[in-house]
């Protein structure tokens, strides 16, 4: 994750009356300065799901009060006359329609799944049960970002996962790194890595080939600028996650804090700019500020590219 700079801050537009975050330093070399942040995805809950409505408190997104309340983003937008998921502003009160039970979507006898607007491959997983890389084999699915709303997936298991049964555990990723598969301790991070990307709608095989690039899931590296753990999460980084964005006591030093921080940080960084891959891990890595002001440095463009190259060979 970026280090410390030097360049002048300014405060970013930000829908809704919400005042800058704390500074999240950039990395080390790059020397441009994150101008700050819009507050895009703090989690603390306003309201009640059992009264059927809910206040959006700063820093919301309809995707994560979707997911909060067991319902989709696509129901409440409906309820609610939304036309834009990425446009909610805090005070307003939503309908939430009643949660059913099932998994966000539609799901049929036949075992399939039918895609909601604001879905990912691996949140849909995540929630049916089934381990991500078989629910695109089993769609053909190339890219795992690209998943259309409207499209019935058929789901590996059949009818009784796609309506949220138990199913068992997903498998271990082929191909994982040799360094990986020689260590138990790190492999036992996959599910935390799984529970995260599913909580906040990113790609698990993503988050787990950056932060392997990051770090190599050494928990216990800190960098010379002060970087901590598995995603080399920045002091400022934390506090900046703490106050204002996932809003609850975090610690970068504990494994799973950690990944959780990395996976909020690359769904904020994802909303940002549209769902580009490239442009959220060159924010990752460069920081959002100084890819907005000057584009990828070389340094960055290399990093992207071993990211792409690392999901595609080893996760």
């Amino acid at each position: 994750m970026f280090a410390a700079g030097s360049a002048r801050r300014r405060p970013l537009p930000v829908v809704g009356a919400v005042p800058a975050p704390a500074p999240v330093p950039q990395r080390a070399g790059s020397r441009a300065l994150l101008r700050g942040m819009a507050v895009v995805g703090a989690l603390a809950l306003a309201g009640s799901a059992a009264t059927g409505s809910y206040t959006i408190r700063r820093g919301d997104t309809l995707s994560e009060i979707a997911l909060r309340h067991g319902v989709s983003a696509r129901s409440i937008m409906e309820a609610n006359g939304l036309t834009d998921p990425h446009r909610v502003f805090a005070g307003r009160s939503l309908q939430i329609p009643a949660a059913t039970g099932a998994p966000q979507g539609g799901t049929g006898a036949s075992g399939g799944y039918t895609v909601q607007r604001g879905d990912t491959l691996s949140g849909i997983a995540a929630r049916l049960g089934v381990d991500a890389s078989a629910l695109a084999a089993a769609n053909g699915i190339a890219d795992r970002n690209l998943v259309v709303a409207g499209r019935t997936l058929q789901v590996p298991g059949g009818a009784a996962a796609a309506a949220g049964a138990p199913a068992a555990p997903a498998s271990t990723p082929s191909g994982l790194p040799a360094r990986l598969r020689a260590n138990p301790e790190r492999l036992a991070y996959i599910p935390i890595f799984e529970r995260w990307s599913a909580t906040y709608g990113v790609p698990s095989d993503l988050l787990m080939a950056m932060t392997w690039l990051e770090s190599g899931w050494q928990q216990g590296r800190v960098s010379s600028t002060g970087a901590v753990g598995v995603g080399q999460i920045m002091p400022a980084t934390t506090a900046w996650m703490r106050d204002h964005i996932i809003r609850e006591p975090l610690d970068a030093t504990v494994v799973d804090d950690n990944i959780r921080m990395s996976a909020r940080f690359l769904r904020w960084l994802l909303d940002r700019n549209g769902g580009d891959v490239r442009l959220a891990l060159a924010g990752y890595y460069q920081g959002p500020g100084s890819v907005a002001s000057r584009g990828l440095l070389p340094e960055t463009e290399r990093y992207v590219a071993d990211i792409a190259s690392l999901r595609a060979r080893n996760f």
